[in-house]
């Protein structure tokens, strides 16, 4: 009698152990994709940009900066060893810096590092691949990373300044959508 106990325990166990086995498909039967590889959270490109001709104090229109409240003029800036600007108003209350990074893959590159940011999401400006993070939760400068085309990238931070201080992930994102419909078409 105490066989069969341990038979049904070891029936039972092999049954356990099989049913995570992938089972051999019907002849003509397509094999299921892998749930082991994820797919690319950095969906492709579509409809690229020329960032790369434009330079980055030419990337806003005077009226863009007169309705963003930018009474300053532009400064070049070296960012990283990309070339960028920055833009301020008399009052300091805002500032934004743009920088163009033309080679390296930079969303995947942030993608990589996404657990070091407190603010981290995926999404899209204008229709292009973006990655938004903010350096501190509670932080009053909000980053855009946008993908122009495939290896140009425009990168766009606003930072709330002084009193009344706002929530500058919104006009970081408005600043980038005005900058992707100012770029021309990539030809070639």
């Amino acid at each position: 009698m105490r066989r069969v106990p341990v038979v049904l325990a070891l029936v039972a166990a092999l049954a356990g152990c099989s049913a995570g086995a992938p089972q051999p498909n019907a002849p003509g039967e397509a094999q299921a994709p892998s749930a082991a590889a994820p797919a690319d959270p950095i969906p492709p490109v579509r409809d690229p940009k020329n960032l790369a001709d434009t330079p980055p104090c030419q990337l806003l229109t005077p009226t863009q900066l007169a309705s963003n409240r930018i009474d300053l003029p532009a400064r070049s800036k070296d960012v990283a060893g990309a070339p960028g600007c920055e833009w301020d108003d008399k009052a300091h209350t805002r500032e934004i810096s743009m920088w163009s990074d033309i080679g390296p893959d930079v969303l995947r590159n942030v993608y990589a590092q996404r657990a070091t940011y407190p603010v981290f999401e995926i999404t899209q400006v204008a229709g292009h691949p973006a990655i938004r993070v903010k350096n501190n939760q509670a932080g009053t400068s909000c980053f855009f990373d946008v993908a122009a085309a495939e290896r140009q990238t425009l990168t766009v931070r606003f930072t709330s300044l002084g009193d009344g201080l706002e929530e500058p992930c919104a006009p970081a994102r408005a600043l980038a959508e005005d900058v992707m419909a100012n770029l021309p078409p990539l030809k070639g």
